[in-house]
C-alpha cells in the first residue's frame, strides 16, 4: 500500500510497514513539518493513503470536504510496540476501505468506519 505517514507516527512503525512492503513517505524524514493542510494534499495528490494521529484532519474531511485517497486516523497509544501492532492489524483488516479512499478511525478500543465515505 502506498502511504504517507505523519511526523506524528512513530518511526518504529514506519520501519516495520516498509519492513512488510508497504511503500511509505514519512514526514518526520523532513527538515520541517509542512501542517495538516499540505500534508492532506500531498497524499491525495500522490494518491497515499495518509496515516496521521492528529484530529484536526478529521474536521478537513468531514467539515471542510477536504479531498484525500484514504486517511488512517490513530489514538496516541502512548507505546511505540501498541502503535505499530494497532498500525499493522488496521491496514491489514481494512486495507479495502482505505484504498477507495475511506476514512477509518482506530484505537485500542477498536476501529471504524467514517460516516459518508465509501
Amino acid at each position: 500500500m502506498r502511504l504517507l505517514a505523519d511526523s506524528n507516527i512513530v518511526a518504529a512503525a514506519v520501519l516495520v510497514l516498509r519492513g512488510a512492503g508497504h511503500d511509505v513517505v514519512f514526514i518526520g524524514d523532513r527538515a520541517e513539518d509542512p501542517g495538516d493542510y499540505a500534508i492532506i494534499e500531498e497524499a491525495f495528490a500522490s494518491g497515499r493513503v495518509l496515516l496521521t494521529k492528529d484530529h484536526d484532519v478529521g474536521a478537513l474531511v468531514f467539515r471542510d470536504k477536504k479531498g484525500h485517497a484514504g486517511v488512517l486516523l490513530i489514538d496516541d497509544l502512548g507505546s511505540a510496540q501498541q502503535e505499530v501492532e494497532l498500525l499493522t492489524k488496521i491496514l491489514a483488516e481494512w486495507d479495502a476501505v482505505l484504498l477507495t479512499g475511506g476514512f477509518v478511525r482506530a484505537g485500542n478500543w477498536g476501529s471504524k468506519h467514517g460516516a459518508g465515505d465509501p
